[in-house]
């Protein structure tokens, strides 16, 4: 089964624009299938799940854990899909793994290069590297590797607001040695690795992008109806995916998203062995859901290259898009917001036409000094910013406050905790979505932090 050609994708999205242009309606009706707006769980909860095994059929069991590892049981040896955390928690699922095979591990297949996926590879290096077990991901898993592990200081820097739990400062802290191992053997779009062990049928997919990266692979059993998607849809299901994460990584392509979500269609799996949290079940619930998460990408698309071909700025398009109720899905973690800037900076890069002073490498900031001086200080932006915030502007007071850096005075200070504080109550109440509560705490602390003299 080969990845789906764009020509046939550009058909199928034509098809679905006079479709919604005709009538709008639930998709999870339209199957007899309720699909959820949002979901209970956050990407913080996986850090407390335990190690258990879950079986999802009498040869396939799920090793939970904050990253999972799936164990596929053969007559002739045993496949592991992903090989979770560089974390101790890993140990334990070692353990399971080696009380739940039944045989020696013949093949170790990664998702993709994220450390919760990839994080175990070291445990089985040697074996790895004597030919004992093959290692198999897609062909761009070494080049996103690369990135990460050249960029390592850069990155850490990024993610540690966001997991301070699991993020070391510490320029002696090991070597991620995972992103540093080879697969030795390749999976390229449109060209399937299919093989079979103990009799049982393996299919390992490389779409052209997924949901948290270009390397993300896909493994079908096609007898089961099993497709195991790594984080083809993100840590939460169902959800809008991370067409650009906040902690930094490269843009995720929505049309080539679209196209994976559609090969998932097709395929038609009866069982999608999704990482985290829960194993989704029933081919209708599985189509409904998968369909409103493509659909409501498409839908982000759309509007976006509407806006963008009406004139309208990205930053007015970043407000005023928003999925229609019937293709809600959770905001959790990917935001639309973000990806609507993602889709234009992808069509169109970092030059927005907006002041010709960008084309240069002095930055905005380079006048906050001149500024704080023409207002009279730092005590008159924050006065002017409780204005804002008293207006229920709190954004607007924010961008005030930033002219300020470096120049904060016990009232911008205030001000700005007071204007985080609303903009993080909003957060929880609304889309509840991880990355932007993390960042929004991580500025009050700072902020807190300053104003104590830390």
């Amino acid at each position: 089964m080969l990845a789906t050609a764009r020509p046939i994708a550009f058909f199928s999205y034509t098809i679905r624009l006079l479709s919604l242009a005709i009538v709008t309606f639930s998709v999870g009706e339209a199957f007899g299938q309720d699909v959820e707006a949002d979901v209970d769980v956050r990407v913080d909860d996986l850090q407390s799940l335990e190690v258990s095994v879950q079986p999802i059929n009498d040869f396939v069991f799920k090793i939970e854990g904050e990253g999972a590892i799936f164990l596929i049981n053969t007559s002739e040896g045993s496949v592991l899909v992903d090989t979770g955390t560089p974390y101790a928690q890993n140990e334990q699922q070692r353990t399971a793994i080696r009380e739940h095979a039944t045989g020696p591990i013949k093949k170790i297949i990664v998702t993709h290069f994220h450390g919760d996926h990839s994080g175990g590879l070291p445990k089985w290096k040697s074996e790895i590297d004597a030919g004992e077990i093959e290692f198999v991901a897609h062909h761009r898993y070494t080049y996103m590797s690369r990135i990460q592990d050249e960029l390592t200081p850069f990155f850490l820097r990024r993610y540690y607001p966001l997991y301070p739990t699991r993020v070391s400062l510490d320029p002696n802290r090991p070597p991620s040695v995972h992103w540093e191992m080879e697969p030795t053997r390749p999976v390229f779009p449109g060209s399937d690795y299919a093989f079979e062990l103990g009799g049982v049928k393996f299919v390992v997919i490389a779409p052209e992008n997924g949901g948290e990266g270009e390397d993300g692979v896909l493994l079908w059993l096609p007898e089961s109806r099993i497709l195991f998607t790594g984080d083809l849809f993100g840590p939460l299901y169902p959800m809008f995916p991370n067409l650009y994460t906040i902690r930094g990584e490269k843009y995720r392509d929505p049309l080539d998203y679209i196209d994976a979500l559609d090969l998932v269609l097709d395929l038609n799996p009866a069982v999608i062995a999704h990482t985290h949290f829960r194993v989704i079940e029933g081919e209708d619930y599985i189509q409904a859901s998968v369909r409103r998460m493509r659909d409501a990408v498409q839908y982000v698309w759309d509007e976006t290259v509407l806006g963008m071909n009406a004139g309208k700025t990205v930053w007015e398009m970043m407000r005023d898009i928003q999925l229609p109720e019937t293709l809600a899905v959770s905001q959790g973690h990917g935001k639309v917001s973000w990806s609507v800037r993602a889709i234009h900076d992808i069509i169109t890069g970092w030059y927005y036409y907006d002041t010709i002073a960008n084309m240069y490498h002095v930055p905005p900031t380079a006048i906050n000094d001149d500024l704080v001086d023409l207002v009279g200080g730092g005590d008159v932006l924050a006065q002017r910013a409780k204005a804002h915030l008293r207006a229920d502007r709190p954004l607007e007071a924010i961008r005030l406050l930033d002219v300020a850096t470096g120049n904060e005075t016990k009232a911008v200070l205030e001000v700005r905790i007071e204007a985080v504080e609303k903009l993080l109550s909003n957060a929880r109440a609304g889309l509840a979505n991880y990355s932007e509560i993390g960042l929004l705490k991580a500025d009050l602390r700072a902020s807190r932090a300053t104003l104590k003299g830390e």
